[in-house]
């Protein structure tokens, strides 16, 4: 299981939060998105392939690029399609902590 612990975390509701983690995954290093409650997590299981933890329920090592940009339609968020151009550039990965509303960017 991955340590997220060291990770920074941005609060997706934050001032300026799409702009900070875009630099952050540009620059290759890992960003965890502490998304509202209301954010919608689910996906096509056809569409995605990704592994889960059985211990935590996270789901993990998603394409970055292409989980966000599903979800950026899914939850009618433009600005995930920004984190998704950044992690299209950097190859980055993503995992998906549903219980905790987070998305865990990664390389």
């Amino acid at each position: 299981m991955r340590d997220y612990s060291n990770m920074p975390v941005l609060n997706w509701t934050g001032v300026n939060t799409p702009v900070r983690a875009k630099a952050q995954i540009m620059h290759e290093e890992p960003v965890i998105l502490q998304m509202p409650d209301t954010f919608d997590a689910s996906l096509d299981a056809e569409r995605f392939s990704g592994r889960l933890d059985e211990e935590t329920g996270i789901r993990f090592n998603y394409e970055g690029s292409k989980l966000l940009r599903w979800l950026a339609t899914q939850n009618k968020d433009p600005d995930l399609g920004v984190i998704a151009d950044a992690c299209a550039y950097s190859s980055s990965l993503v995992d998906i902590d549903a219980i905790n509303n987070r998305l865990i960017v990664h390389d």
